[in-house]
């Protein structure tokens, strides 16, 4: 028999397999179909093809639909809120734990002032940074969880740990440390957030001359915007501003992505804001990230050992660095 032949024979028995029963569900009586097809000589030959095509029409249509689904909808004329909402939903990183080598440059318009260290995180659980001195000592450390914030100055001796209601900005925003955690691991989020990958129905889409953009503008008197990559379908500025403007108050800058694994981890962070009258760029250029939980989720303070301080003393300390 002619290939040709065959082929058309067995993609007319695949036609007559679509219009029976036994498909949905298979069954037993599934087996049993399959099993006749192959049930003897030429027929045997002809059910094992028809076996065959039947696969591949079955995996054509599944790949012709990840085409679709893999797409990139912000290059679209006209981009779907929803699309764009689930693009950059999916590049959100699955590992639980990371470590990584860090160094800040904490700079105002007066000074600058630079040190290394770790970032450490664990999701829905906890963000360490620790800022390192000649890479021998640690000199300070910033302890993020989702009950406190805690910053420890190793070199006084002294320590600053509160809610995020304590400070203002963070209780008239609803920032908290899901806010920090979303920020930190580059993701969509929304205000007084728990954490979860947030819905489209929490953002407008806006696309012009910078890009497309995520806005949402329901959370209190704070709005937040989302200036996404179009290349990678990643966050590429987030900037918190107030609700009846477009200026930004805090920005949070991503570039210099690389790979954690199958999804993509910002290696530099540039957050902007103002403190004190002050304009406060930090910079965070981060290397070696990788896969890591074998570290200690909370710090131990020495009570005997360090002094509690106020958070204004604590926030004065850190500006008295730049000076």
């Amino acid at each position: 028999m002619k290939f040709t032949h065959i082929v058309n024979r067995t993609f007319s028995r695949v036609g007559q397999v679509f219009s029976t029963s036994w498909l949905s569900p298979l069954g037993n009586r599934g087996v049993v179909a399959i099993g006749e097809l192959c049930d003897g000589g030429q027929k045997r030959g002809e059910g094992l093809l028809l076996l065959f095509a039947t696969v591949l029409f079955l995996a054509s249509c599944g790949s012709k639909k990840n085409v679709v689904a893999g797409g990139n909808p912000m290059l679209e004329k006209q981009p779907s809120l929803v699309d764009v909402v689930q693009a950059v939903n999916s590049k959100r990183v699955t590992e639980p734990c990371i470590s990584a080598k860090m160094s800040l440059n904490l700079s105002t318009s007066k000074n600058s002032t630079r040190v290394g260290g770790s970032l450490r995180m664990k999701r829905n659980d906890v963000i360490q940074i620790s800022l390192v001195a000649l890479g021998l000592m640690e000199v300070g450390r910033l302890e993020l969880t989702p009950d406190y914030m805690m910053l420890v100055d190793r070199m006084n001796h002294q320590y600053v740990k509160c809610d995020y209601d304590e400070v203002n900005f963070f209780r008239e925003a609803g920032i908290d440390f899901y806010t920090f955690q979303s920020l930190f691991w580059d993701e969509l989020f929304v205000l007084n957030g728990d954490g979860n990958a947030p819905e489209s129905g929490s953002y407008n889409l806006k696309k012009d001359a910078d890009g497309v953009k995520l806005v949402n503008s329901q959370d209190r008197n704070v709005a937040l915007t989302f200036v996404l990559n179009a290349a990678n379908q990643l966050v590429e500025e987030t900037r918190f501003s107030r609700a009846y403007s477009e200026d930004a108050v805090v920005k949070w800058q991503y570039a210099d992505w690389t790979k954690l694994g199958e999804q993509d981890f910002p290696g530099t962070m540039k957050l902007s804001f103002e403190l004190l009258y002050e304009n406060v760029e930090a910079t965070f250029r981060i290397s070696s990230v990788k896969p890591d939980s074998s570290w200690e989720t909370r710090t131990e303070i020495n009570k005997n050992r360090y002094t509690e301080v106020s958070l204004d003393t604590a926030f004065r300390k850190i500006m008295s660095l730049a000076k």
